[in-house]
């Protein structure tokens, strides 16, 4: 079983997998709503709101605070191009963390409906922030 499927398993029922035209969809909405550093971190400094943070409660603490209401629906997004985007709640992700991220180096946990997203950069960093 590849660290894909250990994923799809953890993240539980309701998963959708992405493929193709889907995926490029999300892709690209992510791409146009974040900038991005040619090493593939988003440029922070040119984002408007965003949070270095250490917990799952001060993720949630940021968008309370950011957000009147954001939607839980979200797009889990690596760095390897040839692996699809999951959509999940973002509970579900929170709950499976250590599968979610050890499918690839870096990891994005995106919301286009609420605009904010969540990196997971390889070397522990991690930051949430809003487009």
């Amino acid at each position: 079983m590849s660290l894909l499927d250990e994923c799809i398993e953890a993240l539980g029922e309701d998963v959708h997998i992405l493929y193709k035209g889907n995926r490029e969809q999300i892709l690209n909405d992510f791409e146009n709503s974040f900038p991005f550093a040619d090493w593939g971190q988003i440029e922070w400094k040119k984002v408007s709101s965003y949070e270095q943070v250490d917990t799952f409660d001060e993720i949630r603490s940021f968008l309370n605070q950011k957000l009147n209401e954001y939607s839980d629906i979200v797009y889990v997004i690596w760095d390897e191009g040839t692996l699809p985007i999951i959509q999940t709640a973002l509970d579900k992700v929170f709950e499976a963390i250590d599968d979610v991220t050890a499918v690839s180096f870096d990891t994005w946990i995106f919301s286009p409906s609420s605009g904010y997203v969540i990196e997971i950069f390889h070397d522990g960093e991690i930051k949430v922030g809003l487009k």
